[in-house]
């Protein structure tokens, strides 16, 4: 499919945040790639590279560009049509991975370019809902989803995807990882979970919501309770982002009141202490302007994060935030060394911003 530049919205913030940001940041640009009105939700998207995006969401819709967003490609997935996708993950122009929530929860990929889905992953239990997948390198990736009997459901593989195998996180005292009634993750965004460089396979650190927020460490060691506002299935942490292994920031909110500014971002340090964690959480000055599902390091102090009421950038390591467009959009992807963050979210919407 052709793709026409449907529109150009300079985004004039650079004037506000004075001399020093724009030193930092070139004038930002949000470019609509893809509209779709009425057409799929978007919540996964995956940028391999400036050249390189795949993306995908409900109706059973995945495409890619292999030209950095001038030309797309919609593949049918056959027999999954009415299939929601909520997450992605790509690997090159010819690999990737799709997550379909449930039920039955089942995880496709293809050598191929999207001509062909080989189904590596498939649970019909009652209750099977996946929430996010992600990779730290081309072989070791993890997925995550509610809990069953209280207890998350994991999977990792070791092999690019090809074949994966369940398991339980062990808290301190040896018994599976419990979490509380009402406690789950949510499916925003696809980036409640973020999988660490170095160390085991499961090394990596997921966020939770609902009736109780947590930071809690893949292999079940650690957890630190998260000052999000609590008692309700729309409030809690939706997404984490580690610039390292001690420094990040957790966004979510409650996205049924989507302009609320008050609890929803959370400024991470953790500190190790032998085989301990311990962990310092601070709230910013000033806060995004609402409810955000994902948020992602671009590099230093500077950081981007989006939801349904806007897209907000920071460059003081999430101290202070700037609302830069009123856009709506769920997910975000920036390739390594790449020159724009992508966006993706309703009405089949698909955007990029310069950020380097």
């Amino acid at each position: 499919m052709r793709l026409l530049l449907i529109s150009s919205l300079t985004l004039i913030f650079c004037s506000m945040l004075g001399n020093s940001v724009q030193s930092q940041l070139p004038a930002a640009t949000l470019d609509l790639l893809v509209t779709q009105s009425g057409k799929a939700s978007f919540r996964g998207l995956s940028a391999v590279s400036d050249q390189v995006i795949w993306v995908s969401g409900s109706k059973g819709t995945v495409g890619k560009t292999t030209d950095g967003g001038k030309n797309w490609q919609w593949m049918p997935v056959l027999g999954h049509e009415k299939r929601d996708f909520r997450d992605v993950q790509g690997m090159d122009s010819n690999t990737a991975l799709i997550m379909a929530v449930g039920e039955p929860a089942i995880i496709l990929r293809t050598s191929d370019g999207g001509q062909h889905w080989e189904t590596v992953f498939s649970d019909s239990r009652p209750g099977m809902f996946l929430d996010a997948m992600h990779f730290r390198d081309a072989n070791i990736g993890m997925v995550v989803g509610d809990p069953i009997g209280q207890v998350a459901f994991m999977a990792q593989t070791l092999d690019g995807g090809k074949t994966w195998q369940t398991f339980q996180p062990q808290s301190s005292d040896g018994v599976p990882f419990q979490l509380d009634s009402g406690e789950a993750f949510f499916a925003a965004s696809g980036s409640n979970l973020q999988l660490m460089l170095g160390g085991k396979a499961n090394n990596g650190w997921m966020v939770t919501g609902g009736n109780r927020s947590r930071l809690i460490h893949t292999d079940g060691q650690a957890f630190f309770d998260l000052p999000f506002l609590p008692g309700g299935s729309s409030r809690g942490a939706n997404s984490v982002a580690m610039r390292d292994a001690f420094r990040g920031i957790i966004v979510g909110g409650d996205f049924s009141n989507d302009t609320a500014k008050s609890n929803n971002c959370l400024i991470v340090v953790l500190h190790q202490v032998g085989i301990r964690y311990e962990q310092v959480f601070s709230r910013p000055v000033t806060p995004p302007a609402g409810y955000r599902s994902c948020v992602a390091h671009i590099k230093a102090n500077q950081w981007i994060t989006c939801g349904t009421s806007g897209i907000d950038i920071s460059i003081d390591g999430g101290v202070t935030w700037q609302l830069i467009s009123k856009e709506s959009f769920h997910t975000l992807s920036i390739p390594p060394k790449g020159k724009y963050a992508y966006l993706a979210g309703g009405g089949g919407r698909i955007a990029r911003i310069r950020i380097r």
